[in-house]
């Protein structure tokens, strides 16, 4: 039975960004309107012990994001189960009736599919994680009631766009009766590694002997519920950096080589993907790509410490190549590194949000406050387009 205080959060990513930016913000403005729906039938609101006696929303669109050189875009929701599964349903079938899966990366960089970001279908990836609420919450579930909850809404999200016959459907995680994980149901089951600019070659790949499922017509979509809720960090490479430095990196930054090679970062999982965009722009660079499985244990602030680490021994390295051309250069973290940043969500910002932001004034809460939702939303879509242009 789901607590009635589990609250979750669900980040949806589909192939598609520029070449569809009228039917991406179509489906942003629809389920802003079904949020909103929701919302309105609940304008009692949820008081819950945990927020101290204030109320929380439903649901709602907590950001919107896309990325045009990985013609890549995600919608990240929070709330409640059933409003989460709701309108996480909606949006991906009509995503998936109104979005044609191109055979090819359409962000005009000449590339084609190799500049893609890894995919397996037109809604690629789909995660449902649980939410820690306050700890000062009587009825606060503990972690496996949680973890069930949003492996629940997984599910649930799961059969109704199962429904539809346009993809196939992999569960991972807590919503798989063998607690699989997301890496081997991609490696085992599609062929994420080998899509888009998937050039990691240390990554395992899809044994010969693998039966892949027949392909449906927007291809596949990989469901499930990590064991806590996931961040994303991505760090954009200068072009003085070249691919075999940029995989350096890559292991350098990854979880699982800690006890083998004495470096990496608790819980990070990493890949290189080249980046490119036009000339103009930019061009082709590398980024390394990182979840972080466990923020909690390897944060953001873990990566940047990490990363500069390596640029050290790029340093070092550098130097000593240079000294030996009688030559000398100054080689800041702006020769390295172009960008790092954070991608989607964090749990603190789910949770401030369904709460409008923490308000503080007790007559004119937040969460119930039509002026808070409308400035919110408003934000989000105008961001999305934006990043669409």
């Amino acid at each position: 039975m789901v607590p009635p205080a589990a609250i979750v959060a669900c980040n949806i990513y589909i192939t598609a960004a520029a070449s569809h930016s009228s039917t991406l913000l179509s489906l942003l403005r629809r389920a802003q309107d079904q949020c909103r729906q929701l919302r309105s039938q609940d304008e009692d609101g949820r008081r819950n012990e945990f927020s101290g006696n204030k109320f929380i929303a439903p649901i709602s669109i907590i950001h919107a994001y896309a990325d045009i050189p990985y013609d890549r875009s995600s919608f990240h929701l929070a709330g409640t189960p059933d409003c989460v599964s709701d309108v996480a349903s909606r949006l991906i079938c009509n995503a998936l009736n109104e979005i044609d899966l191109d055979c090819t990366n359409n962000n005009k960089s000449g590339e084609g599919n190799e500049s893609r970001h890894p995919f397996v279908g037109l809604c690629d990836h789909v995660s449902v994680m649980p939410l820690a609420l306050p700890i000062n919450s009587n009825d606060s579930p503990h972690g496996n009631s949680r973890c069930e909850a949003a492996a629940k809404v997984a599910r649930e999200i799961g059969k109704q766009i199962s429904r539809t016959n346009l993809v196939n459907v992999h569960y991972y995680g807590k919503a798989c009766p063998n607690n699989t994980p997301l890496a081997t149901v991609r490696r085992e089951m599609t062929s994420f590694f080998k899509s888009g600019g998937a050039v990691d070659k240390d990554l395992p790949s899809t044994e010969a002997t693998t039966v892949l499922p027949d392909k449906k017509l927007k291809g596949d979509t990989t469901i499930g519920t990590p064991d806590n809720f996931v961040e994303n960090f991505n760090i954009r490479l200068t072009s003085n950096v070249s691919l075999d430095q940029a995989k350096t990196l890559t292991q350098f930054l990854r979880g699982r080589n800690i006890s083998t090679k004495g470096y990496g970062v608790a819980g990070v999982e990493a890949l290189t993907l080249p980046y490119v965009r036009d000339p103009c722009e930019g061009g082709k660079v590398y980024e390394v790509a990182c979840n972080l499985t466990n923020p909690k244990e390897g944060s953001a602030d873990d990566i940047m410490s990490q990363l500069q680490k390596w640029i050290e021994k790029q340093k070092e390295h550098l130097s000593t190549e240079k000294d030996s051309e009688n030559g000398t250069k100054e080689f800041c973290f702006g020769y390295f590194v172009e960008d790092a940043y954070p991608v989607g969500t964090t749990e603190e910002q789910c949770i401030e949000v369904l709460l409008g932001k923490k308000c503080n004034d007790e007559h004119d809460t937040g969460a119930l406050n039509k002026a808070f939702w409308e400035e919110h939303d408003k934000e989000i879509f105008h961001k999305f387009q934006e990043l669409l242009q």
